[in-house]
């Protein structure tokens, strides 16, 4: 079965999917769950882990160390690696603001043939080869680690209020009863001037 048809049939309508691929810049609404699904990385880390933003290198290091397909969405800032559809059943979000997809979600696809970028739209950074080759979720889970330490190690932390990295992030707000708790909130520096925010150990003195 060719990576095409084996996408589409995640579809009900598979025809309809390759119709959609078939119009310029035709994009696919498939479901998470049937034939795959996917883990949504932000762009940062992606860079963080593989050392650089330039698409053709990204290509080559993703393609190496995950050995499946992987989505980008320029217009987001994230990359979709698609991975076996149980892989939510043992996900657990264990890896820090990064979601393994559910199988109500639906993400639109081009077809595995559009492989560069163009404008905003998303493309295969890397494309699907063969049919059900997935990419492991434990090598997933080690890129998305070794991104955040390394994002972590310049400067750069998540941002709760605009839900995104960023450098310069400093602590806002606790939940528990020191800065150390885990339910902590974090925001960037235009952020913290946006909403009027003051980093914790300011507001302690």
């Amino acid at each position: 079965m060719p990576a095409a048809d084996w996408l589409a049939s995640a579809h009900p309508q598979p025809t309809e999917v390759h119709q959609a691929w078939e119009r310029p810049g035709g994009l696919a609404a498939l479901p998470c769950g049937v034939v795959f699904t996917a883990v949504r990385l932000p762009a940062l880390i992606v860079h963080a882990a593989v050392g650089t933003a330039d698409p053709n290198a990204v290509r080559a290091r993703l393609g190496e160390r995950l050995g499946g397909p992987v989505l980008h969405d320029p217009s987001r800032a994230r990359y979709y690696p698609l991975v076996p559809t149980d892989t939510a059943k043992s996900w657990h979000n264990t890896v820090a603001y990064v979601r393994c997809l559910e199988p109500e979600h639906h993400m639109n696809t081009p077809a595995p043939t559009v492989t560069q970028p163009s404008g905003q739209t998303p493309y295969w950074i890397v494309p699907p080869m063969e049919p059900e080759r997935l990419c492991a979720p434990e090598a997933v889970r080690a890129l998305t680690r070794h991104g955040q330490r390394r994002a972590a190690a310049s400067g750069v932390g998540w941002c709760h209020w605009h839900e995104g990295y960023a450098p310069g992030t400093e602590l806002v707000t606790v939940t528990g009863m020191s800065s150390l708790d885990a339910g902590g909130r974090w925001a960037c520096s235009p952020c913290r001037r946006a909403h009027r925010l003051r980093p914790f150990y300011d507001q302690r003195n």
